[in-house]
């Protein structure tokens, strides 16, 4: 099986250049992630162990490629996917019932569980959802395929407008937190808030802790206008 689907043209490639191929792609996965000695192990772990234990390299190839469409963000923007579980749509509902919330925007949607779930729960309530991983994006449309009220988008969620949102829901990292907080700050209106699952908004005091089962939903509204922190992203 592996010989047919690695064939080329009637010609196996070299085995070794399979997995030096598979190295550079596990190295680039990492390259943000992890500390800059990881680079050259994940660079030469797949040569390694085709001479070792004489797995073929294509093994290696086929992961780093499946794990590069699901894990595509954690190379552009170091966020590499969590997934939300059932006490987080739990929190998020009662917020939506109790703020009466019409637009609710999951950015970095993953597989679109999450949005599925509340799409289906409030169907008055406008769901989009932003993913550019390829093979979540996908899974994400197939949820949403049949939910009038939820939407999900391959578009970079940094390019696009939040005006229309009365809420933005997050679940990504440490790393980018300022800067959604900054977006929302000057694009979210008047009543809108910022929900971030597990990570805090470095240097500014959450509004409200909401308990979601391992991790804590942290609510951030958007300050009154003449309040705005108006540094550059």
């Amino acid at each position: 099986m592996s010989r047919v689907w690695m064939q080329w043209q009637g010609e196996m490639p070299d085995a070794w250049l399979i997995a030096l191929l598979a190295g550079v792609l596990a190295m680039l996965m990492g390259w943000r992630l992890l500390p800059p000695w990881w680079r050259g192990v994940l660079l030469v772990a797949p040569l390694v162990m085709w001479g070792g234990l004489q797995i073929h390299p294509g093994w290696f190839l086929a992961a780093a490629v499946i794990l590069l469409l699901i894990q595509f963000n954690a190379i552009r923007h170091r966020v590499p996917l969590y997934r939300s579980g059932t006490a987080v749509i739990e929190a998020l509902s009662e917020e939506i019932q109790q703020r009466g919330l019409r637009q609710l925007a999951d950015v970095g949607c993953g597989d679109g569980h999450v949005i599925a779930a509340l799409a289906r729960r409030f169907p008055e309530t406008q769901f989009t959802g932003f993913e550019t991983a390829p093979l979540l994006y996908l899974l994400a449309r197939w949820r949403c395929r049949h939910l009038s009220n939820c939407q999900v988008m391959f578009r970079d969620f940094w390019r696009v407008s939040w005006r229309e949102q009365d809420a933005v829901f997050t679940f990504l990292s440490p790393e980018p937190m300022l800067r959604i907080w900054r977006k929302c700050q000057r694009e979210l209106p008047e009543e809108g808030a910022l929900y971030s699952l597990a990570f805090e908004v470095p240097g500014v005091e959450a509004e409200s802790l909401i308990g979601a089962g391992r991790f804590d939903l942290y609510r951030y509204p958007r300050l009154p206008r003449q309040s705005t922190i108006s540094e550059p992203e």
